[in-house]
């Protein structure tokens, strides 16, 4: 009998470095498009995404929610060849650009000459999946930099109050439960959603409903 896979802890870097990374590189895409060419600014630059075709020539802000989501998945493919390739910036480049032939080999509007391996690429390509590297980098450096900031004032604050939670138990079947439904609600999100966050989601659901049936009852009192 095969033995069980362990489930993976949350990394509590990848989401922060994620969205952090596919903002910035976005807009800093725009900015160098509309550099070259400002002609462009009012052009729309369509691009097939999550299987329908969007304007990408739009700021983070007001991008298309599945070209977000497109970037999203960059972005941790990013991560993922920074994590599997620390010390190797050609390795983690041409991981970058085998996740991207991966993720657009269907859409029709991609350059044909792009899809071929990282070592035949010429130079400026190879640039732009080096730069996928190095920014994702700066990315994971500045969230452990705001994280380490945060910290102290939030155990400082937790002195203060004393110990402000409880431990939970939650049986097994329950747990796997919450476990197929973070599954189903990160593939229609197309991001991770940690059981942690149902399961807290859930008590607070239940804690609004219990103050609303009572606040309903003593309503009713003569």
């Amino acid at each position: 009998m095969p033995a069980k896979r362990k489930a993976q802890k949350p990394d509590p870097v990848l989401e922060a470095a994620v969205e952090y990374f596919a903002a910035r590189s976005h807009n800093a895409w725009r900015r160098t498009l509309l550099k070259a060419d400002p002609a462009q600014k009012d052009k729309p630059r369509l691009r097939m995404r999550g299987g329908a075709m969007v304007d990408v020539n739009q700021p983070w802000a007001k991008l298309d929610p599945k070209a977000q989501r497109d970037n999203m998945r960059a972005a941790r493919d990013a991560y993922r060849a920074v994590k599997k390739f620390p010390n190797d910036r050609e390795a983690a480049a041409a991981y970058v650009h085998e996740r991207w032939i991966a993720r657009n080999k269907r859409d029709p509007s991609q350059p044909k000459h792009l899809f071929k391996s990282y070592a035949r690429l010429p130079e400026t390509e190879k640039d732009k999946d080096r730069a996928h590297v190095d920014n994702m980098k700066q990315a994971i450096s500045a969230v452990r930099r705001r994280a380490g900031k945060k910290a102290p004032a939030r155990a400082e604050k937790r002195a203060k109050r004393g110990a402000d939670f409880s431990v939970v138990r939650i049986d097994a079947r329950a747990w796997r439960r919450l476990g197929a439904a973070s599954k189903e609600l990160a593939k229609a999100l197309g991001r991770d959603v940690p059981v942690e966050a149902l399961a807290s989601a859930g008590v607070e659901a239940v804690a609004a409903l219990c103050r609303a049936v009572a606040a309903e009852a003593r309503s009713k009192k003569p």
